[in-house]
């Protein structure tokens, strides 16, 4: 009996540290006592004790070990640091971390933040002796962390309903307090975006020019504004994310996104003195379909002497975009290797702000140059758009951990309505200028050139698309700040560009306020095109 007991124990403890104890059991009961039949009953006793004792802590640390060999170590913890039957028991397991250091050895992990814990406090010296950083859990402690769980939010300390002390590191575990689930990001932006076609606005003729002055087309003219394609340029931007996780395990959050760019402008301003050179803004003559061109607003005319002709011009393209999207996000796959796949839904916003706006004004003194009186005349047109999206929209996200590196590939279709407004004015303005310091407005007319009462704008709404495309790569430079690196591409189906509402047929007849005669022109259609924007950003993420 008393060698099948022993048996017993020894098949229970053979791979355990305990099973010592089943072999110093009958010499500890021989030593109690003289008697051997009594010594050999409390030896057996004590035996069966021992196996008992070790068969209740064995479980846990065979979920500790399960949780060693069958999970690798988030966000780059090297592997175990304890005994050798640990890193035997990884080794066996197929595990991708280093093989442990001697317990004697300095144990400098990958590189994280120091964190505190309990037992910090107390003992400093001897817990921070070889650890100027973080080490990993211990075997002790593993089966604190979920294999659901990757990426941020950790907090160290020393409690567990199995805990045991650990004298060589820290133990690690997932925050579960409120502010251990947020996370925020700021991200530079270098975007380009889609570009714009715009017609002539601005055009010049040398000195000495008598007919067809700025009339596009002419060998004497040139186009100082507008005729090309004007691209959006690369410029700068910011992207800002904030992030609440509902669980520790990171399988349902919610998120809102911010992403704007800088204003991308155009512009030119110029003058010019005595017709050298005329500037003017050309136009297609409704009545007869030839090109035209207005060098004096109004109804003034070209004087004999030139010198007595000051003109000025300026015209400007402006450019803004900006998004807006609120996500829930939700785990749909965790794998063992690293790799979570994210649903995401929820709202979008994004917004097209385009303005292009033409100004020319043109003064003619009498009798000497810049002698008084001085009849002036300006012309203003005005187009402006504003596109705006608002609809729903879902996607993937699909991202692996490998060490401190991440990789995410982002991928999100929208559909909803896009409103496009526009907005078309202009205005003709003539003053009289007798002395210094008194200007007097002698007439004050609606329409300028290109933009006249018969083309106001209007509101319009339409059935959209919007898409979404990234890859961030990012690098965890200790375990909650991360630096990121990637690249974003923006698709908006449907927008309004201020330079497309441009109709460049106009009736010259309701000039300076006359009375349209003839076919009306210009007019008002709307035209829609696509807008994309996409470029490489590059930020920082802190995980709370």
């Amino acid at each position: 009996m008393y060698g099948l007991k022993f048996a017993l124990g020894n098949k229970l403890l053979a791979t355990d540290t305990y099973s010592r104890l089943a072999v110093f059991a009958p010499v500890t009961a021989q030593l109690l006592c003289g008697d051997p039949p009594v010594c050999r009953l409390r030896s057996c006793f004590l035996q069966v004790v021992v196996c008992l004792f070790a068969a209740f802590l064995r479980p846990c640390v065979l979920r500790a070990e399960i949780g060693l060999t069958s999970q690798p170590e988030p966000l780059g913890y090297p592997s175990s640091v304890d005994d050798e039957a640990d890193a035997a028991a990884e080794a066996a397991a197929g595990s991708i971390w280093p093989p442990t250091k001697p317990a004697d050895a300095p144990q400098v992990p990958a590189g994280f933040d120091p964190v505190r814990s309990p037992g910090y406090s107390e003992f400093p010296g001897d817990l921070l002796s070889w650890f100027k950083e973080p080490a990993p859990a211990s075997c002790c402690d593993r089966n604190l962390v979920d294999r659901r769980w990757m990426g941020p939010g950790e907090l160290a300390y020393h409690k567990s309903p199995n805990h045991r002390p650990c004298t060589r590191d820290y133990t690690r575990v997932f925050r579960t307090e409120f502010p251990g689930r947020l996370w925020f990001s700021a991200e530079y932006l270098v975007w380009a975006t889609t570009g714009q076609s715009v017609p002539p606005l601005v055009t010049s003729s040398p000195l000495g020019t008598t007919s067809n002055i700025g009339v596009v087309g002419e060998p004497t003219t040139s186009i100082l504004f507008g005729g090309s394609e004007f691209t959006g340029p690369m410029r700068s931007g910011a992207r800002l994310t904030a992030g609440f996780w509902f669980t520790p395990q990171q399988e349902t959050g919610i998120e809102a996104n911010w992403t704007g760019l800088a204003i991308a402008e155009e512009s030119l301003a110029l003058t010019s003195t005595g017709g050298d050179p005329w500037l003017a803004r050309p136009y297609v003559n409704a009545s007869n379909g030839q090109p035209a061109a207005v060098v004096m607003p109004g109804s003034a005319t070209i004087p004999a002497d030139p010198s007595l002709v000051e003109q000025a011009v300026a015209a400007h393209l402006r450019t803004q975009f900006g998004s807006v999207d609120v996500l829930y996000r939700k785990n749909l796959l965790s794998g063992e290797d690293f790799h979570r796949r994210y649903l995401v839904g929820g709202f979008r916003y994004l917004m097209l702000d385009d303005e292009l706006a033409v100004s020319s004004s043109t003064s003619v003194a009498t009798g000497t140059p810049g002698g008084y009186p001085i009849a002036e005349s300006t012309a203003t047109d005005s187009f402006r758009t504003l596109s705006q999206f608002y609809g729903g929209e879902l996607g993937l996200i699909e991202k692996w951990w490998h060490h401190r590196w991440s990789l995410q590939v982002l991928g999100k279709v929208g559909l909803g309505a896009s409103t496009i407004g526009t907005a078309i004015a202009g205005s003709t303005t003539t003053t009289e200028t007798i002395s210094s310091g008194s200007t007097t407005v002698t007439g004050s007319y609606p329409g300028g050139v290109l933009a006249q009462p018969t083309n106001p704008g209007n509101d319009q709404s339409f059935f959209a698309a919007v898409g979404e495309f990234g890859v961030t790569a990012d690098y965890a430079i200790w375990s909650q700040f991360r630096l990121t690196v990637g690249y974003s591409l923006i698709y908006w189906s449907t927008v309004g560009r201020a330079a497309a509402q441009i109709d460049t047929s106009v009736n010259p007849s309701q000039f300076s306020g006359g009375t349209l005669s003839g076919p009306v022109a210009p007019t008002f259609n709307l035209w829609t095109t696509s807008f994309w924007a996409q470029g490489v950003n590059a930020g920082l993420e802190y995980q709370f």
